[in-house]
């Protein structure tokens, strides 16, 4: 039996973070809902390109550093959140799964909440730093 060290001590890790901003769902929604619509609000996103695999609906992102992510759309609820996974990545994490949600109403609060593993704990951090980058970009937006 073959175990790859990677998997063999992985730790699993869950993140959540969110902002609350002034302004109704739907202008929220409208702005961040669309599953490319990422790279006209997250900072450290340059180019998103929709594409349809295997019958499902995916994203190729690229990063501001050039990095290539593959994203997968596993679900969506309209005007409240959707769920995505990795496919491939230039990262040390497996099983990555996050959901991009915001609750009804004035004020809204977006939330972005993910679950991976990883045998690099650096990664808990990073992606921290991903989702809280995300969101203070959409906080800055709809405080102008």
């Amino acid at each position: 039996i073959i175990v790859s060290a990677s998997s063999a001590f992985a730790e699993d890790y869950s993140i959540t973070s969110s902002v609350t901003v002034a302004a109704d769902s739907a202008t929220v929604w409208q702005a961040i809902g669309d599953f490319c619509d990422v790279d006209d609000w997250h900072p450290g996103i340059v180019s998103c390109v929709l594409e349809a695999r295997d019958g499902a609906v995916h994203r190729q992102l690229t990063l501001g550093d050039g990095a290539p992510v593959l994203e997968q759309l596993i679900s969506a609820v309209p005007a409240e959140s959707y769920t995505y996974k990795i496919i491939e990545a230039p990262l040390p994490i497996t099983d990555y799964m996050s959901t991009l949600s915001v609750t009804a109403g004035n004020p809204t609060t977006v939330t972005w909440a993910g679950t991976f593993k990883s045998d690099v704990p650096d990664m808990e951090g990073a992606i921290q730093g991903l989702y809280d980058g995300g969101l203070s970009a959409i906080s800055a937006r709809f405080s102008e």
